[in-house]
This record gives C-alpha cells, sequence and structure tokens, in this order.
C-alpha cells in the first residue's frame, strides 16, 4: 500500500487567514451597524440609566419596556466597543465611551450622536449613489426641498434634534476657534449664521471689549437669547434674524461664518460672501472662514481628521448640496467675492481658521 492519502481522500488545504487589508475592509464595511447600536442605546437612554450605577438586564428592561434577553445582546455589543462594561455578576455599567453619551454631562456628544443616526440622516446617505451619479441632492429627491436649513425649520421634530446637535457642534468649535485665533480686543464681531450664538457668545467672553451681531434665520435665534444671557454677554450682542443671501449687517470689524460655507455649492458661497463684502464700510474689515480644509491630495490612510472632513464632503453632497474645499479653492471662491485670502491656521478640531481681508 502507498504510504500516501491519495488524491479522493486528501484532507483540504486550511484556509488562508484573512489578511489585514481584508479584516480593516471589512470592519468599515460594518461600520454602520455599530452607528446604530449606539444611536438605539442612546434612544432608549441607556447611559443615562447607568450614570449612578451598575443595574441587571432585566431593571433595564423593566424600565425601558425591552425585550430582556435582546437587550442584553445590545448591551455586550456596546460593551465591545467600550460604551458599557459587563461585570461578572451579569450586571451592566457604563464603559469610558457610555459617560460621553449622557443628558447634560458636561462634554456629551449625546445630542450631536442622536443627529448623525436621526432617521432623517439615514433616508438620505440611502441615496449616496443617485447623489454621486447626478450631483444632485438626496433632499431633493426625497423631500422635494432644495434649502435644507429651511426644511429643517418648518420640521419641528428633525428640526429640534439639528438644532440640539448643531449646539454641540458649536460649543466644541467654539473652543478650538477661541483658542486658535488672536480676536481684537475691541470692535464689532458679526457672526453670520451663527445658530444660537455658541461661537459668538465665548469670543465675546474672551474680549470683555468686544460688541457681537448674531445673525441667522428667525427660527434658529429664537433660543439665542437665553444662551446669551447664560454667558453673560447678552448686553453686548444683538440678535438679528433675517437671511444672509439678502444681507448682512453692516460696518463689522470681523464677519465671522462658522460651518456655515461647507453647506452651499461655489454660487451661494459666493453670494454670501459678496454680501459680508459689501458690509464692510469704505472696505474695512475682515473676514474669519471656521472650517474643514480639505489636503490637496489624500495619502492611502490618511489621518483620522482627514477622513472625518473627507467624509463631511460626502454629507454636505447628500444633505445640502455643499462640499468641502482645499485652500487653493477657497482661495478662488473668495477672489470671486472681492476677498483676499491672507492665511490659513489651524485648530486643535477638524476645522481651520481661513482668514480674508477685502481686495
Amino acid at each position: 500500500m502507498p504510504d500516501t492519502v491519495g488524491p479522493s481522500c486528501s484532507m483540504p488545504a486550511p484556509a488562508e487567514p484573512p489578511q489585514p487589508a481584508a479584516v480593516e475592509a471589512l470592519r468599515l464595511a460594518t461600520a454602520y451597524q455599530a452607528s446604530r447600536a449606539l444611536h438605539v442605546a442612546i434612544r432608549m437612554h441607556l447611559p443615562d440609566l447607568l450614570a449612578d450605577s451598575p443595574r441587571s438586564v432585566e431593571d433595564l428592561a423593566r424600565e425601558t419596556g425591552a425585550h430582556a434577553p435582546s437587550l442584553r445582546r445590545l448591551l455586550r455589543a456596546l460593551a465591545s466597543y467600550g460604551v458599557f462594561s459587563e461585570a461578572a455578576d451579569g450586571r451592566f455599567a457604563l464603559g469610558p465611551l457610555g459617560a460621553a453619551l449622557r443628558a447634560g454631562a458636561p462634554g456629551s456628544v449625546r445630542d450631536l450622536a442622536l443627529m448623525w443616526g436621526d432617521e432623517d440622516y439615514w433616508i438620505t446617505w440611502a441615496e449616496l449613489e443617485r447623489c454621486v451619479c447626478t450631483g444632485r441632492t438626496a433632499a431633493e429627491h426625497l423631500f422635494g426641498a432644495e434649502d435644507a436649513f429651511r426644511r429643517y425649520a418648518a420640521d419641528a421634530r428633525f428640526g429640534a434634534v439639528f438644532n440640539a446637535g448643531m449646539t454641540v457642534l458649536s460649543a466644541a468649535t467654539a473652543v478650538a476657534v477661541v483658542a486658535a485665533y488672536d480676536f481684537p480686543a475691541a470692535g464689532l464681531v458679526v457672526d453670520v449664521g451663527g445658530g444660537q450664538g455658541r461661537l459668538i457668545a465665548a469670543v465675546l467672553r474672551a474680549r470683555p471689549g468686544l460688541q457681537g451681531v448674531l445673525l441667522d434665520l428667525p427660527s434658529v435665534v429664537a433660543g439665542a437669547p437665553g444662551l446669551l444671557a447664560e454667558a453673560g454677554v447678552a448686553e453686548r450682542c444683538e440678535v438679528v434674524g433675517g437671511d444672509m443671501f439678502t444681507g448682512v449687517p453692516e460696518g463689522g470689524d470681523l464677519y465671522v461664518l462658522s460651518r456655515v460655507i461647507d453647506s452651499f455649492d461655489d454660487a451661494r458661497a459666493i453670494a454670501v460672501l459678496a454680501n459680508c463684502r459689501r458690509a464692510m464700510v469704505g472696505g474695512h474689515g475682515r473676514l474669519l472662514l471656521v472650517e474643514p480644509v480639505l489636503p490637496d491630495r489624500v495619502g492611502a490612510v490618511a489621518a483620522p481628521d482627514v477622513q472625518e472632513n473627507m467624509l463631511m464632503d460626502l454629507n454636505m453632497l447628500v444633505r445640502t448640496g455643499g462640499r468641502e474645499r482645499t485652500e487653493a479653492e477657497y482661495r478662488a471662491f473668495l477672489a470671486a467675492a472681492g476677498l483676499r485670502l491672507e492665511r490659513v491656521l489651524p485648530t486643535g478640531a477638524p476645522v481651520s481658521l481661513v482668514e480674508a481681508a477685502p481686495t
């Protein structure tokens, strides 16, 4: 007898282990699953319910109305990411990430996570392929709406979700901007499209000699007086409900637009910038854009902040028709509005500061 096993009886060759590139590709392909699990947990208030002490699954299920065995699976899945932790006795507690998802906690990103995970975002991102093929927003296809922000203002439910999320984003951005930019000690700062006033409040608190004007849609700035009063700057900041495409307040020494210009295509962005340029009485004044600045060329594996900004660029394609831009692109459309790019300053956040002056 031969001492080797014939081909028909041979054992199958061991499967090749997954290659690192394949593992990373599949992790990217399934990233939405973790995102959805996180959104469900926040909507069920699980981080808040676990804020004080560990609790059993049965206890949590009674309070949330959930199916206990299924709730345990959700908690365990998110425990693997550090949102929760599982003890030996089967109880669950907050993990290191969960503490940042509690309502009202210092530094909480709960409202921003709820915004990103909202159905309004999911259904528009489901239309990404159509957007790439047509260059049109998903909102136009789904809602017949060309102006995303007017749609948010007309939608009481999602408008509240959006405003709450943007307040969190604005607060984080404000900290980075005030730390990175040498605002003047005196004069008038006009915050164009400034939401409920997080940024202008931070600037005025840092510079007691400054005066401010906050401009945004009337439905947006309705919540600004309380925020400005809480910051102790209400007496130094005028709140204006208006449309930046129609015009902006005149006479400012500095016009600030934070996460505004990326929401619009070049034509609409130039229209807003031209309004700011016209408002600079006698050609006096400066402009400060707080925006992501994309690299001219993206490396094979970019840094996390670059990845975040590249995805934000797609988000603008899907949601608003806007885009993120490179320094050269900012220079070109600033020039079209009668402005000259003077410098780009990095911050500790994914945004940079693009400073410009009248030509």
